[in-house]
């Protein structure tokens, strides 16, 4: 039984970044998640990409996350 997010909580947002909470995800689906936003935001919005992400708890690239 595959579970959906279902809270989608916007925890701050200036003119130029915002900051979301996803929960709850099945394992592996931040990544599905991530890539389709990343997807979005580089097609579709003129001068605009994502240069960083930040998780909670995860101090490099290459680090493992727990559950993911």
């Amino acid at each position: 039984n595959f579970q959906k997010p279902d809270k989608i909580i916007l925890q701050k947002a200036t003119d130029f970044e915002a900051q979301f909470e996803f929960r709850p995800l099945e394992p592996g689906y931040a990544v599905t998640i991530g890539n389709a936003l990343r997807r979005v935001l580089l097609s579709s919005l003129e001068g605009y990409a994502i240069t960083g992400v930040k998780i909670e708890g995860v101090d490099h690239e290459f680090a493992t996350i727990k559950g993911v």
